[in-house]
């Protein structure tokens, strides 16, 4: 793993490699940008429960991608919003442990309006929702996606729940937000 451990470390992104058991998450590794997030140093970091950064309950299923809107409990014990996406390494040990890269999105600088979008359950409201807040009407959105005025509006109106990927990718492009900031899960497309 070391050419991974290189590449882990010089991103600036925050993040942490984490082992799973069927029992805890622990902090296997950081890197010096979810230092820099969190206060805390790598030391005090190392094979700590992840309970210690993350209150909220996350799955212990190492199988599992997912990204999910949390609270990050940083070294001075205040907490800041941050979006998550935990991802599983095909990285095993002699012990049967996986290992997941959790990586973090510090969302305390963002709009409040944003993160009450992300709040809302349904992905037709949250369409809705950034639609209005980039001032484009569905017709502009079919215009500038090549995506049909008649798929644009059943995804509005909540007929269809899990679009395709690439249909999400596109409408989420244009709108300038992340898929799961509308869509908590899209169809693969063959």
């Amino acid at each position: 793993m070391p050419p991974f451990y290189h590449i882990f470390q010089i991103l600036d992104q925050p993040m942490v490699l984490v082992r799973v058991t069927r029992d805890a998450i622990t902090i296997h590794e950081s890197n010096e940008a979810f230092c820099r997030l969190s206060g805390y140093r790598h030391h005090q970091l190392q094979s700590a429960s992840l309970d210690l950064l993350i209150n909220s309950h996350l799955p212990c299923d190492s199988s599992l991608h997912f990204t999910q809107e949390t609270c990050l409990t940083m070294a001075n014990q205040q907490d800041i919003a941050v979006h998550v996406e935990f991802r599983a390494l095909t990285v095993t040990d002699e012990d049967d442990e996986s290992y997941a890269l959790i990586m973090f999105e510090d969302r305390s600088e963002c709009n409040p309006l944003d993160n009450a979008i992300i709040q809302v359950f349904d992905s037709a409201k949250r369409l809705k929702m950034w639609m209005a807040k980039r001032d484009i009407s569905t017709n502009q959105l079919a215009a500038s996606t090549n995506i049909s005025l008649q798929t644009i509006s059943k995804l509005r109106n909540g007929h269809i729940q899990k679009p395709n990927r690439l249909t999400a990718e596109l409408i989420a492009a244009e709108l300038q937000v992340a898929v799961s900031d509308i869509w908590p899960e899209v169809r693969n497309s063959r």
